[in-house]
């Protein structure tokens, strides 16, 4: 748009702005740490005990975090935070019995 075509429409017109979401830059990360320290785990039980146990641990991980986002405030959970609280819980809850199902179904040589 030229200079002049801006000049004419007039001041009561507001710039538009980029959308962003209702919670940008404000939506703390509550207890996310749950995941990444859960996963850490599962990465030393892999190397002390195989690969069985390690899936079970972040099976495990997924559980505790759907509990989480089940039972704790919007505020506290933060990074837990998708979309609805059950659509998160659901989607953790079959992360981990996937999880759980490839580590007790792995042929381990």
């Amino acid at each position: 748009m030229s200079k002049d075509a801006r000049d004419h429409r007039g001041s009561d017109e507001a710039s538009p702005r980029p959308r962003r979401p209702a919670n940008w830059g404000n939506q703390p990360l509550g207890l996310w740490w749950v995941l990444p320290i859960g996963l850490t785990i599962a990465i030393v039980v892999l190397f002390q005990a195989g690969v069985r146990p390690a899936g079970y641990t972040m099976a495990g991980t997924l559980v505790v975090a759907a509990i989480a986002r089940l039972v704790l405030p919007r505020e506290a959970v933060g990074g837990l935070l998708v979309r609805s609280r059950s659509w998160d819980a659901l989607t953790l809850v079959v992360l981990a019995v996937a999880v759980t199902v490839i580590s007790a179904t792995l042929v381990i040589p």
